[in-house]
């Protein structure tokens, strides 16, 4: 039976309850898809304190692996960095420490996120071929949302690169050590570099490849693997669309305009206000009520004074009615996507867009700010992304994307349509076949 070793601190925690994000919804998707595999033998080490799937080995580790999981989402910068530390530590030990069992020649290892990822340094000097999962490329979002883009990623990883070449690296915050060491360390150890769109892959290889390896060798170790959807997704829940329909207020002919993520900067939910003002003044939504349902939790760095911006804004608001639910379980959801019309991501840097694919699934149009994952999409009309640079901002990209998408409102519904037999074509099912079966090809180049 073949071994696999899957590795993330996200795993172990309750997705239906716990905002940590899209990584840790793959992480949990991937290990149940695995384990429902024949001839594999799944092993998970995670942080949380629950297995991921039945018939997987879990073993938990990280800060706290004794108590309570670890709180990943109440943490500070700080706080995260000690905490991706410790886990890097333990997984390592870990696994070297049961190297009888777990042959380098013949067991896969798959990282699944890269700020937690063991030592890969340590893992390829015993014969580990790991293959990393590059949910986020955590050094061009530290150059977009920390230092608002005035710095490109190449440019910041070249001055880092030159520090440490001089020894400066030590004396550098182990923050920016997590983000620039982690990630030159996966480029150079992993056997496979798996990216979930061509933008992100793009991105890393200028970043990085001209510094450890040829293009060729880059081209070599990546590989471009979306996620699709999950096949297990119910269709909206009529019902419950209509209870909740009745609470709100909103009538057959209202605008339901949804988005749905975590609570944090980078998701740019404050872009989408601006742009609903917009639309206001422009009196767009003239004897029209339009409901916008802001769904997720704060979590993460900076989450909390996020959510409380957002609320202020939304206050600003005087025609749109807004709503926060919170953070959505499985049947929440469900039953919003059945009452909504569209659905919005306003998000800065998204390496994909599982929530959009998930709105998809569910027979929703789509209107988002361009990004990594959306410049994969057809531009066709189910699925629109603005972009801010053509549109003189985001918030005036998303209310122009707005605006024509409600031109036609009887034309929504075969947008849906549209959208739900893309989502229903690529099957997450066929990502995590993909993903097993470039880990064991890994191992083919063992000497």
């Amino acid at each position: 039976m073949r071994k696999l070793i899957f590795i993330g601190s996200h795993l172990g925690y309750p997705m239906d309850k716990t905002p940590l994000g899209g990584g840790a919804m793959v992480g949990l998707n991937l290990a149940r898809a695995w384990a429902a595999q024949g001839g594999l033998e799944v092993t998970a080490l995670g942080a949380g304190a629950l297995a991921p799937a039945a018939g997987v080995e879990y073993v938990r580790l990280g800060a706290g692996s004794g108590g309570p999981a670890p709180e990943l989402v109440r943490f500070s910068e700080m706080e995260y960095a000690r905490f991706c530390r410790a886990f890097e530590g333990e997984t390592t030990r870990w696994l070297l420490d049961r190297a009888a069992r777990f042959p380098a020649e013949s067991t896969a290892v798959v990282v699944n996120d890269i700020a937690e990822a063991p030592d890969l340094d340590a893992l390829s000097r015993a014969g580990y071929r790991p293959a990393s999962l590059w949910h986020v490329d955590v050094a061009d979002y530290f150059c977009r949302m920390y230092l608002g883009g005035v710095v490109s990623t190449p440019t910041a990883v070249g001055v880092y690169e030159g520090l440490a070449a001089l020894g400066a690296g030590r004396v550098v915050p182990d923050v920016l050590r997590l983000v620039f060491d982690k990630q030159r360390r996966a480029v150079r150890r992993s056997a496979r570099l798996i990216f979930p769109s061509r933008a992100m892959a793009e991105i890393v290889r200028r970043a990085y490849a001209g510094f450890f390896c040829a293009d060729a060798a880059f081209d070599e170790k990546a590989r471009v693997v979306p996620w699709g959807s999950w096949e297990e997704a119910k269709p909206p829940d009529a019902a419950a669309a209509a209870a909740l329909r009745a609470r709100y207020q909103i009538a057959e002919r209202s605008l339901v305009l949804m988005t749905l993520s975590r609570l944090s900067p980078e998701k740019g939910v404050h872009l989408l206000l601006e742009a609903l003002a917009l639309s206001e003044r422009r009196g767009d939504f003239a004897g029209q009520d339009v409901c916008l349902f802001i769904c997720g939790a704060p979590a993460f760095m900076r989450g909390e004074a996020y959510a409380r911006r957002v609320r202020l804004a939304a206050r600003g608001l005087r025609q749109v009615r807004v709503f926060f639910p919170g953070y959505l379980g499985p049947d929440q959801k469900r039953a919003f996507f059945g009452l909504a019309n569209i659905f919005i991501s306003s998000s800065v840097h998204e390496s994909y867009g599982l929530n959009a694919m998930e709105a998809m699934r569910a027979g929703l149009p789509v209107l988002a700010l361009e990004h990594y994952g959306s410049r994969d999409w057809p531009q066709d009309g189910f699925a629109r992304a603005v972009s801010p640079e053509k549109s003189g901002g985001a918030a005036q990209a998303l209310g122009q994307g707005l605006r024509e998408m409600t031109s036609d409102p009887r034309g929504l519904a075969a947008l849906g349509r549209a959208a739900q037999a893309f989502a229903e074509e690529r099957p997450f099912s066929v990502a995590a076949q993909t993903v097993a079966n470039e880990a064991f090809l890994a191992l083919l180049k063992v000497k």
